[in-house]
């Protein structure tokens, strides 16, 4: 086994431009990633995704220098003919904004100076290009007068009239763009910034592409692509000098703008305030529904990233499995799946003591005594009832018979009928001879993941709920890129460490996969959430969230199926809860249903939100998201709200009696009589 870990986390800012060529993995067809980014489509666009989605490997892959590594040999005037269009990129740390921010004492336009510096910046990519093109071209003819005339006539300033080549006009941007540097950063010690811009907005990188238009026939229908990455690092009024850029970019250069998911803080713009609007001065695109959308099949996408990764490292890869076309390598075959045949079995084989741990019966015997306690008999008709329920069963049966006699005694239920009934359906469940699809069969399918979950979590052996097997890791990944590098990287640490070769033919344990994903999960929570206060409150929120799930999904009556959602009405968040909850998205802690949840009595649509399942195992919840727990005004307040949350212990307690007890109101032992 390789002892550098192909896995490692890595930020695509890091990469060379080569490793974004090596490293590039197709979506299925080049047509899906065409649609995300649009490079010939004239209207600007905002891509936008949570931390990982691939924001910035999409952006740099698309721009010239990285377009030119794939065709070494071939001149730049070739390349733009065949790709027909030219993408610069910046990253919107590159530009270390904070410095054009209002600074105390130094009275100036810092929106107009920052945004002549954010032209500088975009220019000087282009001009970059356009001298590699007219170096690599040497059997072309390219008419600098022609493109120095037509940018000159916006820009004014010193040295720019000796101008002869665009090489000399690119190094006059450079110039500018360093006076600039050097002044704003003079600027905090003397508290004077003496500068005088040598054009307004929109006067360089927007005229530039009229310029390169004249400088060469073949390059008259190119458009010109502005790639900003990372806007969220630009403020609100940085923010407005982009969407200036991109109103008055209108066919003169297009914009391709990435970020989180709520990045954009403002899309008013330098014309009096005025906004630009979706459909009509841009689009907006967002990477994680395209992601997790059927059309990508993100299960394959994810083998093939592996194997890039692999090979990446220089990682032989052996055939392990056979297809129709030949042998090939599968990154699944490398883990170990939960064995989930003849009602997990095996695996509960090895997780339990020589007599089974059964405290669940006794904590449903306990709350049908205590709803029942008035009537005679009670503990032992309570007792004869979880023996019909449990008796000669496998034991997620057993728990699954206990859960549906919970959601079926309702009002007026006759216990020892309805739980004959049960032991009759259950019986006849296990029999593969008798087995039909019917409710029944319908609750196993649903319920069974959580049933093992609870049994893992009861287990004299100690291991917890087992998190193992690749597509799991894929759907905690949740189209993440960047979280299955996460999990798969903690897998390979641990497997190294502990000398399994699990990539040439030895499988991963379910104990280790377990222990990887763990790991990721609590490197998740403790070290890459960390942005401060805001995050701090945000984790903190989330701590408690998930104490609710948890506690959903280890009750005897589990409320919903995987509880890992949960839906409200967002009249009834508080400003404070709000600001929280909004925080825990952006940092993507918590993911938001498109869908949403309608409300059973005014049918108005609720808000739905999701755990992000890459932190499930730090709870022992779920991956999969099925149902959702319906949360009230004063349960969000205690969650989301710091001054609720005092409250938070109190109303955990209630819920947890709620889902462990059966109401005195729903059982009667009494015969039913003849009407008349």
């Amino acid at each position: 086994m390789a002892t550098e870990n192909p896995f490692t986390l890595a930020r695509a800012s890091d990469f060379t431009d080569k490793q974004i060529n090596s490293l590039w993995t197709e979506l299925g067809t080049p047509e899906i990633i065409n649609t995300i980014i649009e490079p010939k489509s004239r209207v600007s666009k905002f891509i936008l995704g949570g931390k990982g989605t691939g924001k910035t490997h999409l952006l740099r892959y698309y721009s010239y220098p990285v377009i030119r590594l794939r065709s070494p040999n071939e001149s730049g005037i070739s390349i733009l003919k065949r790709q027909k269009f030219l993408a610069v990129f910046l990253r919107a740390t590159g530009v270390d904004a904070t410095r054009f921010e209002a600074s105390s004492g130094i009275s100036i336009n810092w929106q107009q100076l920052f945004g002549v510096y954010l032209e500088l910046r975009l220019a000087e990519g282009v001009l970059e290009a356009l001298c590699d093109i007219k170096l690599t071209s040497t059997a072309s003819e390219f008419n600098d007068d022609l493109f120095l005339n037509e940018i000159k006539s916006t820009l004014f300033g010193t040295g720019l009239d000796e101008c002869r080549t665009i090489h000399e006009f690119r190094n006059w941007v450079i110039l500018q763009r360093r006076n600039i540097d050097e002044a704003v950063n003079n600027a905090a010690f003397s508290g004077n910034l003496e500068l005088r811009a040598p054009f307004s907005i929109g006067s360089l990188c927007l005229p530039i592409s009229k310029a390169m238009h004249k400088w060469h026939p073949q390059l008259a229908e190119i458009p010109l692509l502005y790639l900003i990455d990372e806007i969220e690092n630009f403020s609100l009024h940085q923010q407005q000098v982009v969407n200036s850029l991109i109103r008055y970019g209108e066919s003169l250069a297009t914009f391709r703008v990435t970020g989180r998911r709520y990045a954009i803080k403002t899309l008013k713009t330098l014309a009096d305030g005025e906004e630009n609007r979706e459909g009509a001065e841009f689009k907006t695109t967002f990477l994680d529904d395209i992601l997790l959308s059927e059309d990508i099949k993100f299960q394959d996408f994810a083998k093939r990233f592996v194997i890039k990764r692999l090979q990446s490292a220089n990682i032989a890869l052996k055939p392990n499995s056979s297809t129709t076309t030949g042998q090939v390598f599968n990154p699944a075959l490398c883990f170990e799946d939960i064995p989930n045949s003849n009602f997990y079995a095996e695996v509960i084989e090895k997780l339990k003591s020589p007599s089974p741990e059964r405290s669940f019966v006794h904590s449903f015997v306990s709350a049908l005594y205590n709803a029942t306690s008035d009537k005679p008999g009670a503990q032992q008709s309570a007792e004869q009832i979880a023996e019909l329920l449990t008796q000669d069963f496998p034991l997620i049966i057993q728990k699954l018979n206990v859960l549906l006699f919970m959601k079926k005694c309702k009002k007026g239920a006759q216990p020892l009928a309805l739980a004959e009934s049960i032991q009759a359906d259950a019986r006849s469940y296990i029999n593969p001879e008798t087995r039909s699809k019917n409710y029944y069969s319908n609750a196993y399918g649903h319920y069974a993941s959580d049933l093992f979950a609870q049994i893992c979590k009861e287990a004299p052996s100690g291991r917890g709920v087992l998190y193992a097997g690749f597509e799991n890791f894929v759907k905690m990944s949740s189209g993440n890129p960047r979280n299955l590098l996460i999990i798969l990287g903690k897998a390979y640490d641990i497997a190294t460490f502990r000398g399994v070769d699990f990539v040439s033919g030895q499988k991963l344990s379910l104990e280790l996969q377990t222990e990887a994903a763990s790991d990721s999960a609590r490197f998740m929570y403790e070290s890459d959430t960390n942005f401060g206060q805001d995050s701090d409150i945000a984790l903190a929120a989330i701590s408690r969230l998930a104490s609710i799930l948890r506690t959903a999904r280890f009750s005897i009556n589990i409320p919903e199926v995987s509880p890992l959602a949960f839906s409200f009405s967002d009249d009834d968040l508080t400003a404070r809860a709000k600001k929280v909850l909004q925080n825990a998205l952006n940092y993507s802690l918590v993911f938001e249903m498109t869908d949403g949840r309608p409300d059973r009595n005014s049918q108005k649509l609720n808000r739905k939100i999701q755990l992000n399942p890459l932190l499930s195992p730090k709870w022992s919840l779920p991956i999969s998201r099925r149902g959702d727990i319906s949360l009230n005004k004063e349960l969000l307040s205690a969650v989301f709200d710091a001054q609720g949350s005092e409250d938070f212990d109190i109303l955990l307690k209630r819920l947890e009696q709620k889902w462990n007890t059966i109401s005195k109101a729903a059982v009667d032992d009494t015969p039913q009589g003849a009407l008349f």
